[in-house]
């Protein structure tokens, strides 16, 4: 029970002779001027405060939140929406709920004891009130510390609020079938577990912090602690403030000895040694110390609370200092004497059992362990009769490099100002004529309409949508070096059976901002001759702004006025938003990473977007992570879904690829409905799907250094590979993978792969090779290539080398870049036959300050042959042909390709071309084109052979 505090007699005030702030003298004993208004007057300030808050919150988030459920909606995704609403806001709530209690009920229990000293007389004027020169009025100081506790604890609220994606894991995360060495813990509990039980202790270390901290300010500006004093002082202190501090750092000493009981688990991803994941130390020393540590914290945690009923503040400085000095010592300094002492001197021995851990679970987490490895003979030479019997495998061989045909496809096919190809895609298709490996691009909208044209109606009503696409050959040419076309033109024209029903692309790769449509303003669909095709929508994508509130609301959500005054709306008018393919996907389901590159594809007369998403974590047990561009500190990786996005309607499925992911089966349970299995998916389609590039470079640059299986061998990175460089218009880069269409060693079919080629650390030979398979019923599988070591295999760069030092290439490939033009080398490619090499690197040529190349030579290489021809089939005529190479330059006086002579013709057909399309004369630009055509169709020279 709390002493009645004696009478004091007030005594009379007496000057201290120093001058305050304002310039007049303080009192003693006098009161500090009192911030805070007269009494009555807080509560409508509050009021209109906290009424200025909830308006502020209504017009930022709810438009916002109604616009995305009425997207997720239409898009039959209603239920992923309040699924991903309710946990997020329920986590938010929660946490801000617990910590708004706790700080809330510290501080006023800190302002109250030190309200009830003040009082009492039991403390002297406040120091830090003294320095200020202002006492804060009871009412304003609780104002302040319950405003104190609001925004902490919706900071807190923020970070739980963020981590909906750790608590779904937590609440539906199963078992991968794995347990991990060290702990025998299945690798569900760190992938599904850990990160859930690690938020949980570092926000509860967090805010046990905050209240600590700001109790002890508060109880400093009432003069609190004093440690020196009467003794009717010091009981009181004993019996209010020493509890309470006790209390809260109790709390915060629990959550410590907690951090370290997880930190145990933690160890599995130590960096610490040669060992990714737990090592030597950390299982003889590390895991004892953290031990010792939780020991101690529940040591300390019964001293404090002892320290509750009989106040001992010299105990729990000691105690603490103990606490201190143990972490110092066993974490840090007899770890790293430890290290330094035994491990060290005899680390392989002391590393080998956990480096088979590392490596093992490696291979597991980056789905290497199912890699087929095999020998690869890589004969010297090829025969005429491998050529023969392999056709079909060179003329798919990949001649144009995305680049230049971007640019092709840009100058000979964007046809209009307002359209735009943004990038090549690679794929296959079976023709009429046979397999084939195609490129192709989207002719979609420019991001801005010509100056004359960007008015609100052209730029919202009436130019909604691109128009069809392009597809040519990978390795045929037409007229001196153009493509052969599959696709082009608008409307698209084909002379190889493919057609398109619905050219019309509403959703593309880059769809900027939002479009309406079915309005009464018709849209434009496509140019024909000097007239134009319009059309109104009829498709089932957008959210219809069939009311005036929606209008209302779209208006706000996308800052446009317009939206709510303009009289073109109908009815069945319909906005359409977030029209990019991945914004699409991501809005739906923003707990899948995707790759970089979606790619378009026509199937049954419609064209789709197939965009590859993967289920991903950090948390894989003793996996060593990579630096991925969507996931920092990856370290599991699985192609789980494929997403099909129409063109036209804007809708979005999800198709399962593993069934047996662990990290996909969260979300199948958190979001039933969503993911369909692989067989709803239309043969046609299915045929198209290939092996992410994003992911096989992953893996890739995961396996040159994991296929050592050998610890010792890994130890020693006796057998480290590197991913070989290439060069590309006079630059080195480093080699992407590439598609291809080709026969498996063995193999009779041809088939789609993606693959790479590795070359030894330091070295430029090629070592090996990695394939991954495209085709059903044997998709997904990757297959390994190992060369003899005891022969060289020339490597990408060294072929590079060949082609530098051939002396008639380098001639020709100087005398080019002398008349006006510029020599564009593409990227190489190393293309196995039949336990061989081919080797091809195509040549472009373009006119000095256009962007318009084309395919003039292509160079082959099969062991020490190269030749370099317009065609690839006479270059592999010249290596392979019986006939004997002979003319190795020009004649003197002969016109090389792009020489002036034919260079200007050209490159003033290209201009008058340019003009008549920027003026819209579409006659005179097809005049010119086909001049321009027959110009570059020209008799080539003669070619270069050695």
């Amino acid at each position: 029970m709390i002493e009645k505090p004696p009478h004091v007699e007030p005594s009379k005030p007496v000057a201290d002779g120093k001058p305050n702030r304002n310039g007049s003298h303080n009192v003693i004993g006098e009161t500090p001027p009192r911030v805070g208004g007269p009494r009555g007057t807080g509560r409508p300030i509050r009021l209109a405060f906290f009424g200025a808050i909830l308006v502020i919150a209504m017009l930022a988030f709810i438009p916002s939140w109604i616009q995305k459920w009425l997207w997720m909606q239409q898009l039959n995704y209603g239920g992923v929406f309040w699924t991903l609403f309710s946990v997020r806001w329920g986590l938010f709530g929660a946490a801000f709920v617990l910590a708004l209690l706790y700080l809330w009920i510290n501080f006023r229990l800190a302002v109250k004891n030190g309200a009830t000293f003040r009082v009492s007389g039991l403390t002297g004027e406040s120091a830090m009130a003294a320095r200020l020169g202002v006492q804060m009025s009871p009412t304003f100081l609780k104002l302040a510390t319950g405003a104190m506790a609001v925004v902490a604890a919706l900071f807190f609220a923020l970070m739980f609020y963020a981590k909906w994606d750790t608590y779904l894991r937590f609440r539906y995360g199963g078992s991968f079938g794995l347990s991990d060495p060290l702990f025998g813990r299945d690798a569900g509990f760190y992938v599904f577990r850990l990160p859930f039980y690690e938020l949980l202790q570092s926000s509860l270390t967090t805010l046990a912090a905050i209240a600590l901290l700001a109790v002890l300010a508060c109880y400093a500006y009432f003069g609190l602690p004093q440690f020196s004093g009467s003794r009717k002082q010091m009981q009181a202190w004993s019996s209010k403030i020493a509890p309470h501090l006790s209390i809260l750092f109790c709390v915060l000493v629990a959550s410590w000895g907690w951090g370290f009981y997880l930190d145990h688990f933690e160890l599995l991803y130590s960096t610490q040694g040669v060992v990714y994941g737990a090592g030597y130390t950390a299982d003889h020393v590390t895991r004892i110390a953290y031990w010792v540590m939780v020991a101690t914290a529940v040591a300390l945690c019964v001293l404090l609370v002892f320290n509750i009923f009989r106040p001992r503040l010299r105990a729990i400085v000691i105690a603490t200092g103990i606490y201190v000095g143990l972490f110092i010592v066993a974490v840090w300094v007899v770890r790293a004497l430890f290290q330094r002492f035994e491990v060290l001197p005899n680390e392989l021995a002391r590393e080998t059992p956990f480096l088979k851990d590392n490596i093992a679970f490696t291979r597991t987490a980056y789905s290497l362990d199912k890699i087929q490895e095999t020998s690869y003979p890589a004969l010297a030479d090829l025969t005429p009769e491998m050529i023969a019997r392999n056709q079909d495998t060179i003329q798919n061989i990949r001649l144009w490099d995305y680049r230049p045909l971007l640019q092709m496809y840009q100058q000979a096919q964007e046809i209009r100002l307002y359209y735009q190809f943004y990038g090549v895609d690679v794929d296959r298709y079976h023709l009429p004529d046979g397999y084939h490996q195609v490129m192709l691009s989207t002719r979609e909208l420019s991001p801005e309409l010509p100056a004359q044209a960007q008015t609100w109606v052209n730029e919202k009503l009436q130019f909604t949508h691109g128009f069809g696409l392009v597809m040519s050959f990978v390795s045929k040419t037409m007229g001196g070096g153009f493509p052969q076309y599959v696709l082009e033109n608008i409307p698209p024209e084909s002379s190889f059976g493919l057609t398109i029903k619905q050219s019309a692309i509403y959703y593309g790769e880059s769809m900027p901002g939002y479009r309406i449509v079915a309005t009464g303003v018709k849209e434009f669909d496509y140019p024909k001759g000097n007239q134009n095709v319009y059309t109104s929508y009829a498709g089932t994508g957008g959210i219809p702004l069939d009311s005036l509130w929606k209008r209302l609301l779209f208006t706000w959500t996308q800052a446009d006025v317009n939206i709510l005054f303009t009289s073109y709306l109908q009815p069945e008018s319909k906005i359409q938003i977030w029209r990019r393919v991945q914004e699409r996907v991501q809005q739906i389901a923003p707990f899948l990473r995707l790759d970089k590159d979606p790619y378009a594809v026509v199937s049954e007369g419609k064209q789709y977007w197939i965009q590859d998403a993967y289920t991903v974590s950090d948390h894989f047990p003793y996996s060593t992570p990579h630096a991925a561009n969507f996931q920092e500190g990856l370290n599991y990786i699985r192609n789980s879904v494929k997403v099909v996005v129409d063109m036209y309607d804007g809708t979005v499925e999800f198709y399962v690829m593993d069934p047996n992911d662990p990290i996909l089966a969260v979300y199948r349970d958190a979001f039933p409905g969503v993911f369909h299995d692989l067989n709803q998916l239309s043969p046609d389609l299915k045929a198209h799907l290939r092996y992410p590039q994003d992911l096989f470079s992953i893996q890739a640059d995961q396996y040159r250094t994991f296929h050592m299986t050998d610890p010792q061998v890994y130890y020693n990175r006796e057998d480290l590979w590197v991913l070989p460089q290439e060069q590309y218009a006079g630059k080195v880069a480093p080699m992407e993978p590439y598609y291809i269409l080709m026969k498996l060693p063995g193999s009779d079919t041809l088939e789609y792969l993606l693959m790479t080629p590795f070359t030894p650390q330091k070295r430029n030979n090629m070592i090996s090779w990695l394939a991954a398979r495209s085709d059903f019923p044997d998709y997904g599988k990757m297959l390994f290539y190992e060369l003899p070591k005891d022969k060289l295999i020339y490597g990408p760069m060294q072929i590079e080398a060949m082609i530098d030092q051939n002396t008639a290439i380098a001639a020709q490939l100087t005398l080019w870049d002398q008349k006006g033009s510029r020599v564009i080398r593409g990227n190489l490619i190393a293309v196995p036959i039949e336990n061989s090499f081919l080797y091809v690197v195509p040549l472009y040529l373009t006119a000095e300050g256009t962007d318009f190349p084309q395919l003039k030579r292509v160079i082959v290489i099969s062991g020490d042959k190269v030749a370099m021809e317009p065609t690839l089939d006479e270059a592999i005529q010249s290596v392979f042909g019986t006939e004997q190479p002979g003319i190795s330059a020009q004649a003197p006086g002969a016109q090389a390709p792009g020489g002036q002579p034919e260079l200007g013709q050209a490159r003033a057909q290209f201009d008058h071309a340019q003009k008549a399309m920027q003026q819209g004369n579409w006659g005179d630009f097809g005049k010119s084109m086909d001049a321009l055509k027959r110009l570059l169709a020209a008799p080539a020279p003669t070619a270069i052979r050695q």
